[in-house]
């Protein structure tokens, strides 16, 4: 099983519709779904989509880089 980068897919998909003669746009505010559809379809093939470090955490909280708020 490997892993591939979601946002990777989400470019590459859109460069793909394009080519199609489709003029995709970014809709503001629905970022997560494009992320949650392309990590769900990467999963789908086997693949596990890579994530940053403070995404892999699952406490249920949001994560803080600074430890400290010094």
């Amino acid at each position: 099983m490997g892993d591939c980068d979601p946002y990777r897919l989400i470019d590459d998909v859109e460069t793909l519709l394009t080519e199609r003669g489709l003029s995709p746009t970014r809709v503001p505010g629905r970022g997560g779904d494009r992320l949650a559809g392309a990590s769900r379809l990467l999963r789908g093939f086997g693949l596990e989509p890579r994530m940053a470090p403070e995404d892999a955490f699952d406490v249920g909280v949001p994560f803080q880089g600074r430890i400290n708020q010094d």
